[in-house]
């Protein structure tokens, strides 16, 4: 079974921790892997040897959260 996804989060996590920290939201996984990819080559200058991954917006509530103060 597939499951409801909202969209995407792009998360980050420094080496040695365990904590995902989200860095931005996106609402599809093809433009998600495309910031991943992009990070990954050249990384932002406050984040060096850190572990890029995505993980899906599955309820409705956590998906309010995240959009929230969008600025579009």
């Amino acid at each position: 079974m597939k499951l409801k996804s909202y969209g995407y989060k792009v998360c980050y996590k420094t080496q040695g921790s365990n904590k995902w920290k989200v860095y931005l939201v996106t609402n599809t996984y093809e433009l998600a892997r495309w910031h991943v990819r992009w990070y990954e080559r050249d990384p932002p200058k406050h984040l060096k040897c850190v572990v890029w991954d995505i993980f899906p917006i599955q309820t409705m509530s956590e998906y309010k959260v995240r959009w929230r103060g969008c600025p579009f």
